[in-house]
């Protein structure tokens, strides 16, 4: 699943998902738009601030999607 799936889901607004995992809003708009790749370690994080609803291999799968079309 991806972050933005698990947003809209949750009901989660992309200021509070950013507040729990401490990170800038941003940032977190970086990785969902695929301007800016998530570090393993933020990835990390994400699996567990979402019970394991959004993995490291989704973003993989994200980023491996935009580089096929460039």
């Amino acid at each position: 699943m991806t972050l933005r799936e698990y947003l809209e889901m949750t009901d989660t607004s992309l200021r509070e998902f950013a507040r729990l995992i401490n990170k800038p809003r941003s940032t977190v708009q970086r990785w969902i738009s695929g301007e800016n790749d998530i570090s393993l370690r933020d990835a990390y994080k994400v699996l567990l601030f979402t019970d394991g609803y959004v993995c490291p291999h989704d973003f993989m799968e994200e980023i491996e999607k935009r580089e096929s079309t460039h």
